[in-house]
């Protein structure tokens, strides 16, 4: 097989691939990764913009609160997961990829919470 054949190939079975990836909104994440830890970590993001205009000294602290609450909401989902992978024994790659992408999500976006949060308390700060 030439080079060029074998470039094909492999290109055509990538726009195949990609074709059958979902395609996911914001909202979906937000849904796919609990409605309840996502919302309690948008409460903190909400808590952030407005100490940004009320208390700017809580603000670093409302975003460190949303990876605190992001943490412990991911430590939960862990030791759920492993009792089930404990019941059920071994699983597929697909079940457990699903898992932590669920796991990971809240994470992020709770880590972008505090940079803004950081961001925030940076310009806020008073130039010398």
């Amino acid at each position: 097989m030439e080079t060029k054949e074998i470039i094909d190939t492999v290109a055509t079975q990538v726009t195949e691939a990609a074709a059958q990836w979902p395609e996911y909104g914001l909202a979906d994440y937000f849904i796919h990764s609990g409605r309840g830890p996502m919302c309690v970590i948008t409460l903190f993001l909400i808590a952030v913009l407005v100490s940004a205009w009320k208390a700017p000294a809580w603000v670093r602290d409302f975003g460190f609160g949303a990876v605190i609450a992001a943490l412990c909401w991911a430590s939960v989902s862990l030791c759920q997961m492993f009792m089930v992978m404990e019941q059920y024994g071994a699983l597929t790659a697909n079940i457990y990829g699903g898992g932590f992408w669920r796991i990971m999500v809240p994470i992020i976006y709770s880590l972008l919470i505090y940079l803004l949060s950081i961001l925030i308390s940076i310009f806020q700060k008073p130039r010398i």
